[in-house]
C-alpha cells in the first residue's frame, strides 16, 4: 500500500507542477469555457461544440480551453468555428497528466482532467466546465453570467442519486462492495445533508476567485492518493462544503436517462416532475445514456446527436466502432471473474426476467 502510495504522489507531482494560464487576454463580458477529450471522445467533442456554437450569442465573446489528451483532428475541431468570429479556441496539453488514475467502466483518465481546473485557472474569476459528450440547446452565457450568491461552486444534483434502481444497485469495486447509496455516506463519509447537494461533474461553474485556491490544491492532492468508484466527480464533492457549493436547476445537466424512467423508479417527487412532468426545458443534454451504444439508439436526443455528427468528419468512424462494440463483445473482453458476477447479478436476473415475459407475451 505505501509503494503504491509513493508511486502515485511521484506521478501526480506533474499535475502540481503545471503553470497557470494567463488571463490577460480575457475581458470583461468574455464567457470562459472548458472543455476535455482524448481521441475517443473527439467526434463527440466535435458534437458538442457544434451544438455550442449554434446556440451561442452572437455579440458575446467565447474563450474555449480543451484539456486535451491526445485529440487526433484538431483542425476538424477548429473548422467548427470558421464561421464565428467570436469564438477563440486554444488547446492545452495533458496526455502526461492523470497517468496511474483509477478508471472504470465508460470513464478514462480524460475525466479527470477538469480537476485541473484549480491549477490551469487560478487567474481567472469564473470558469464553466462542460462535459464533451453533451448536447448543448441554450446559451452557455447564461450559465457563465448565473448569480452563485457568493457560493465557490455551482453544479446540478446528480439526478442517478434520486433513481430508486440505482441507489438500490450492489457496487463492487476494489475499495468498496454494498448498496451505491450506502457508498455515499460508508465510503465518502457525507452527512444526509452534503448528500443532498452531492453534483454533477458534467457540467460546472467555478468561482475561482471565491475559492481559497491553496488550500483546495492541497485537498486535491490529498484525496487524489485514493481511488473513488465516481472518480472525478467524487473528488470535486468532497473538496466543497455544502455551504459552498450553488445548485443549479435541472435543465442545465438534464440526463437523456430520466426521460426512460417509470414513477416508481423516482426518489424525489420533483425529480420526476422534471423528467415526466414536463416541467422543464433541456438547455444542456448529458449523455448518460451513449448515443453511440447500439442499444441506445432509441433513447432521448439520441438522434439529435447523429443528425449532427453526420455532418463531421467522424461520422463513418463512429458507425464502425458501433457496429464492433455490441453488449456481446464487450460481455466477451470481461474477465472470467467478471463474466461470474455480472451473470450473478441482480441486472442479469431481470434481464432473464425481461426475455421470459416476452417470449410468453408472443406465446399466448
Amino acid at each position: 500500500m505505501e509503494r503504491r502510495k509513493k508511486d502515485r504522489e511521484e506521478i501526480l507531482q506533474l499535475l502540481f507542477e503545471l503553470e497557470p494560464l494567463p488571463s490577460m487576454a480575457i475581458r470583461e463580458g468574455d464567457v470562459v469555457a472548458v472543455l476535455s477529450s482524448d481521441s475517443v471522445y473527439e467526434p463527440h467533442l466535435w458534437v458538442t461544440l457544434t451544438t455550442m456554437a449554434e446556440s451561442a450569442d452572437k455579440t458575446r465573446n467565447y474563450r474555449l480551453y480543451i484539456l486535451d489528451g491526445g485529440i487526433k483532428n484538431k483542425l476538424a475541431i477548429e473548422h467548427i468555428f470558421k464561421k464565428y468570429q467570436n469564438f477563440k479556441v486554444e488547446f492545452i496539453d495533458m496526455t502526461a497528466q492523470f497517468n496511474g488514475v483509477f478508471e472504470s467502466r465508460s470513464v478514462s483518465r480524460a475525466a479527470y482532467y477538469r480537476l485541473a481546473i484549480f491549477l490551469l485557472f487560478e487567474n481567472f474569476n469564473r470558469v464553466l466546465y462542460i462535459d464533451a459528450d453533451s448536447y448543448i440547446l441554450s446559451d452557455i452565457a447564461e450559465l457563465f453570467d448565473v448569480d452563485m450568491y457568493g457560493k465557490q461552486i455551482a453544479g446540478v444534483r446528480d439526478s442517478i442519486n434520486y433513481e430508486i434502481p440505482w441507489r438500490e444497485k450492489k457496487i463492487k469495486y476494489p475499495r468498496y462492495s454494498g448498496k451505491a447509496v450506502d457508498y455515499f455516506t460508508d465510503y465518502l463519509q457525507l452527512t444526509p445533508e452534503r448528500l443532498g447537494k452531492y453534483f454533477s461533474s458534467g457540467v460546472l461553474v467555478f468561482n475561482m476567485d471565491q475559492m481559497d485556491l491553496n488550500r483546495k490544491k492541497k485537498d486535491l492532492k490529498r484525496l487524489l492518493l485514493r481511488d473513488y468508484y465516481c472518480h472525478d466527480q467524487d473528488i470535486l464533492n468532497l473538496l466543497f462544503d455544502e455551504d459552498q457549493i450553488h445548485i443549479l436547476g435541472r435543465e442545465w445537466n438534464y440526463f437523456n436517462s430520466g426521460p426512460i424512467l417509470r414513477e416508481e423508479d423516482f426518489f424525489l417527487e420533483e425529480e420526476k416532475e422534471n423528467y415526466l412532468g414536463s416541467k422543464l426545458k433541456p438547455k444542456i443534454v448529458s449523455y448518460v445514456l451513449k448515443p453511440w451504444l447500439k442499444e441506445n439508439l432509441d433513447k432521448p436526443y439520441v438522434r439529435e446527436y447523429w443528425t449532427k455528427l453526420e455532418k463531421s468528419p467522424y461520422y463513418q468512424e463512429v458507425q464502425k466502432r458501433m457496429r464492433k462494440n455490441t453488449k456481446l463483445r464487450r460481455f466477451l473482453r470481461l474477465s472470467l471473474k467478471e463474466k461470474i458476477l455480472f451473470l450473478t447479478s441482480k441486472e442479469a436476473f431481470q434481464k432473464y426476467r425481461s426475455i421470459l415475459n416476452k417470449r410468453k407475451d408472443k406465446e399466448s
